[in-house]
């Protein structure tokens, strides 16, 4: 006779389950009954707004009366506690943030970010209000820090710049005016070793250029009033002796720079000031 109330109980397990799930982990705002309990009852929506990075409670009996409205013979017999994840940092969120410190260091360039790549861990805990400190020293390769708690993770990525710069239209030789020679184009500056070129006014090529050819300070040279080997009238006056004679100049003459002169006179070479108008003046 002992045996019969096990056997009952036995024959009416066959035909329910019981539901003891207590505690799950979600990644949306939205939790179902077949992850509350853990089993194959249909996929229906329980409880949704749940909030990143929030824990909340869901009693048995809420459970229950889903497991019931579904057909499903079974009993719930705990509450289950539902953590829903933070969200992943998003490739956005975090092109967003890095271009933003970029606009700020270099805010007459256009920046675009090329290539991020995030840690598969790491959740925007801040819920919106991540930080990150970003390395803005240089365009192209780099990373941002980010702090979370007490570890740090690294986000590499590439950043470029554009901005209008002087580029030549055609091949130009050393020595020659680049006036007719430029045009004005957005070009790429990520990788532009040297400063851009701000003014072409009485700018000259400094080397041989093909077109093409982004302008950097370093590639230009204030064009000559006179060439190597042009003819001046050397001056020379202390306020009470003034001499007059004729020289060439040995190197190109620039407006109120020093420039070496032969005296054709005597065919010493001596160190003279451009003033102009195929004058000099040595110095006394």
């Amino acid at each position: 006779m002992k045996k019969f109330p096990i056997i009952i109980a036995l024959i009416l397990f066959s035909f329910s389950y019981a539901f003891a799930q207590r505690e799950i982990t979600i990644n949306e705002e939205c939790v179902y009954l077949d992850e509350l309990t853990a089993s194959h009852v249909p996929h229906n929506k329980v409880k949704c707004g749940i909030e990143a990075g929030k824990k909340v409670t869901i009693s048995k009996d809420i459970i229950q009366k889903h497991i019931n409205e579904a057909g499903i013979k079974g009993t719930v017999i705990a509450d289950v506690i539902v953590f829903r994840q933070w969200e992943k940092l998003s490739y956005d969120k975090v092109a967003k943030l890095i271009k933003e410190e970029y606009t700020k260091a270099y805010p007459n360039v256009e920046i675009s970010i090329e290539q991020i790549r995030i840690p598969d861990n790491l959740y925007d805990i801040d819920n919106g209000n991540l930080k990150l400190t970003v390395d803005t020293v240089k365009l192209g390769s780099s990373y941002a820090e980010v702090r979370i708690e007490n570890s740090k993770y690294q986000i590499y990525y590439y950043v470029k710049g554009f901005k209008d710069a002087y580029i030549t239209k055609e091949r130009v030789k050393a020595g020659q005016s680049l006036a007719d020679k430029v045009t004005v184009e957005k070009v790429d500056i990520t990788n532009i070793k040297g400063e851009l070129v701000k003014d072409m006014n009485n700018a000259a090529a400094a080397k041989n250029m093909p077109a093409g050819k982004i302008l950097t300070t370093d590639l230009i040279s204030e064009k000559p009033a006179l060439k190597k080997g042009e003819a001046v009238k050397i001056v020379v006056s202390n306020g009470i002796l003034y001499i007059e004679t004729q020289g060439v100049v040995e190197e190109n003459a620039l407006p109120g720079k020093k420039v070496l002169v032969r005296n054709i006179a005597s065919q010493k070479v001596i160190t003279a000031s451009y003033l102009g108008n195929g004058v000099v003046k040595a110095d006394f």
